[in-house]
């Protein structure tokens, strides 16, 4: 059971901590989710991307009966693909970027903050494959 000395620091806490009170800092942390470009759909203004999952989806249909829910699930798998091979390709610049023999190592936590859109990708792409029938 808390003390009344511990609920009113609790309460003195949560005042200081309920984020950003100016429009300024409530736009900059709205954008918080969108450091790496990974938390929205994929770009499609990239004809590179754009062919590279219409041909996946096209390869991924192949023999299979053209039903709106397989061409959805070949989609969704297709970009789900596309977007694990952004965030690889992103890791592997970040570790381009590393000079080891300067002795000053950076900050990995960015790195590792793409093994959660990684992680999201690639269960989006095996939830999609188990609707393609």
């Amino acid at each position: 059971m808390a003390t009344a000395k511990q609920i009113s620091a609790n309460r003195a806490n949560a005042k200081r901590s309920t984020g950003p009170k100016t429009a300024a800092g409530r736009a900059k942390s709205s954008r918080n989710a969108y450091r790496h470009g990974l938390s929205g759909d994929v770009p499609l203004e990239n004809s590179v991307v754009w062919a590279r999952m219409n041909f996946f989806a096209e390869a991924l249909l192949a023999g299979k009966e053209p039903t709106e829910e397989n061409m959805l699930a070949a989609a969704e798998l297709a970009e789900a693909q596309a977007k694990i091979l952004t965030i690889r390709g992103l890791r592997l610049d970040m570790l381009r970027k590393i000079q080891p023999s300067c002795g000053d190592l950076p900050d990995f936590s960015r790195m590792f903050s793409l093994d959660r859109y990684e992680r999201l990708a690639r269960t989006k792409r095996r939830r999609a494959s188990n609707k393609l029938k």
